[in-house]
């Protein structure tokens, strides 16, 4: 309908245009010619201006046609058209103000008639899918049978890196007694028993008691009978260390003396710093991250170009620290020691490989349709030393023919969006739609599909 009105409106001007011309004798004769391109959905137009011919004049019949002379050649056409163009200046100038002003009308119509033309456009997002394929390959001769590709064992490297660093745990002691032991001796000839907690006090005043009863055998002259037992200061702190001796002489009862050892361990309230778990942890963690570096950089300088080096690499590592979590110190050194297999494999070999198998799968799983998007992302890691382990990680995205895009635009056209909407979802392939524009679908012709995908 919309091309029928541009076609109607455009003879209608044409034939106003070619009126006017024709009451005007010395105005240059207009023709256009316009066909209509269905590809671009557009109209080609073409405007010839011709100048009208003047009608010669009647001759009369008993007039002669006068010759020139011999020696004089006729006027120049080009002058003759001058001199029309000059007597005819002002007409010129009207018609060429008209033309323009018709090119110019015809050109906003061309240029505007596209937009009056009805076109949606259809976004669609096709069905994406991720295909994670590992496979178990062999270093060995080429079998893609036996998952078999070739590659090579590289000499072991054994590394050692130590690092010191400060502890972290926190820790609180009360203050402590001093411990020892005190010897009793009984002079009496019959046997003497000490209860637990029998204090026994120095010169300077330093009260200690036994921890547990005591019994005293009977003095056999000229030998005393005696016993040791342990002991404690009864107050905390260094006061309480005593020295060998400074309990000397009777106590307690009849016959009874005693005599202490050295007194230790007494000391008072504190806090102080003890090593942790997350110390040696975190320590070693740090030593692996560097000596993991070291190592693949010197096994890295025996692989081909034509290779690439498994990782992360096959390695067997030992901790050394000169402290264990819990016991006090302000630092703790932990010392690594590392010793790594280095695996290389062809890598076009395991690219081929790898593909073939995600190509399987992703036809197994997704069926026909499907295309691999970007490149296949490749992990590998060492099993043991004749072997390693590939994890391919691949994206596939649904492709649409060239068929089913039109199938789908004589599906949907001249349905409601949201009737449209239902159809494409219903497609194979088909993730998500949107549409330009809140208006009922146009006929196939105004349709048109952008594919994106994330």
């Amino acid at each position: 309908m919309q091309d029928k009105q541009m076609q109607n409106s455009l003879d209608h001007l044409l034939r106003e245009l070619d009126q006017q011309t024709r009451t005007m004798d010395d105005i240059p004769h207009i023709e256009a010619n316009q066909e209509y391109d269905h590809e671009r959905h557009m109209y080609d137009i073409e405007i010839h201006i011709y100048p009208r011919e003047e009608a010669e004049p009647e001759k009369p019949a008993n007039t002669v046609e006068s010759v020139l002379p011999i020696n004089q050649e006729p006027e120049p056409r080009g002058r003759k058209l001058r001199a029309w163009a000059k007597e005819h200046a002002h007409l010129l100038v009207s018609t060429s103000v008209m033309v323009c002003a018709c090119a110019i009308l015809i050109g906003c119509l061309l240029y505007l008639f596209p937009l009056w033309t009805a076109t949606t456009t259809v976004t669609l997002v096709p069905a994406t899918h991720t295909i994670v394929t590992r496979l178990t390959v062999t270093i060995g001769s080429i079998n893609p049978t036996h998952s078999q590709i070739p590659g090579r064992l590289l000499p072991t490297v054994t590394m050692s890196q130590a690092q010191t660093v400060a502890t972290t745990g926190k820790a609180h002691q009360d203050a402590q007694s001093a411990h020892g032991s005190i010897t009793f001796f009984n002079a009496a000839t019959y046997v003497q028993t000490i209860p637990a907690g029998t204090l026994v006090t120095t010169a300077s005043g330093t009260q200690v008691a036994t921890d547990q009863d005591i019994t005293i055998g009977a003095a056999n002259y000229p030998t005393f009978g005696q016993a040791s037992v342990s002991a404690h200061a009864t107050v905390a702190g260094p006061a309480g260390n005593l020295k060998a001796g400074a309990i000397y002489g009777p106590c307690c009862r009849v016959n009874i003396s005693a005599v202490n050892g050295a007194f230790s361990g007494g000391q008072d309230a504190r806090d102080y710093q003890t090593v942790t778990h997350y110390d040696l942890e975190a320590t070693t963690a740090s030593l692996r991250a560097s000596l993991d570096q070291s190592t693949e950089a010197a096994l890295q300088t025996q692989v081909q170009s034509n290779e690439t080096l498994a990782t992360p690499l096959h390695c067997q590592q030992k901790v050394n620290a000169d402290h264990q979590p819990g016991e006090e110190a302000t630092k703790v050194r932990v010392t690594l020691d590392e010793t790594c297999t280095g695996i290389v494999y062809q890598t076009q070999a395991l690219h081929t490989l790898l593909a073939q198998a995600i190509t399987a799968q992703a036809t197994r799983q997704l069926g026909a349709g499907y295309a691999l998007s970007g490149d296949i992302q490749v992990i590998t890691t060492t099993q043991g030393t004749s072997s390693i382990q590939a994890i391919g990680t691949s994206r596939w995205v649904y492709q649409f023919t060239q068929a089913q895009q039109e199938q789908m635009k004589v599906t949907i056209a001249g349905k409601s969006q949201a009737r449209a909407k239902i159809l494409l979802l219903a497609q194979p392939g088909v993730q998500s739609v949107s549409f330009s524009g809140n208006t009922t679908l146009p006929d196939k012709q105004g349709i048109r599909f952008v594919f994106i995908t994330f």
